[in-house]
């Protein structure tokens, strides 16, 4: 390349590259809202201690699309429900992995209480911590679990999916 046009490509370059910059940075603003669908598939373990309970542990994979701050974020959950005479109610955590690398935390639950049978239920879910773009997040929200829709492939496995909204805030 000559000299000039060396400078104009690195103009160029240096022009898109702020572009890019400023689109990326409009793309989070420091707080708002936002909404999606989550579809998961995962392993649990039940363990029945007699006739009136019913302790579960799960694992689940995910990813989800949104309007926004958790679009196309894969997600790795997990946690445990306690059904005591029918009915329980879950906790857990998610990590989340976004396309440029960045995590996020979710804290999960307690769910509304609900049979282990149950289609769907509801439960608050909170944004703890991030790396990244997501540093000093805080957040909360609310998530619908449709569960036992679909029938697993396997004994011990289970898919569902979960629609979610909430606010969050940035420092």
């Amino acid at each position: 390349m000559r000299s000039g046009n060396c400078i104009s490509f690195a103009f160029l370059l240096g022009a898109a590259m702020s572009f890019a910059a400023a689109a990326m940075a409009a793309e989070l603003p420091r707080e708002g809202s936002y909404s999606g669908t989550s579809s998961c598939f995962g392993t649990y373990r039940a363990i029945s201690v007699g006739a009136e309970h019913l302790l579960v542990a799960f694992d689940e994979n995910c990813l989800s699309l949104s309007n926004g701050l958790l679009d196309h974020v894969t997600w790795h959950c997990w946690g445990t429900t306690n059904y005591t005479n029918g009915t329980g109610q879950g906790q857990g955590y998610c990590v989340g992995n976004d396309p440029d690398g960045d995590k996020l935390v979710a804290n999960l639950g307690p769910d509304e209480p609900h049979a282990p049978h149950q289609k769907t239920w509801k439960s608050p879910s909170t944004l703890m911590a991030g790396t990244g773009k997501f540093a000093g997040i805080g957040g909360s929200g609310i998530y619908v679990n449709h569960a036992n829709e679909f029938r697993p492939m396997d004994d011990g496995t289970f898919v569902n999916y979960v629609t979610f909204e909430g606010n969050y805030k940035l420092p």
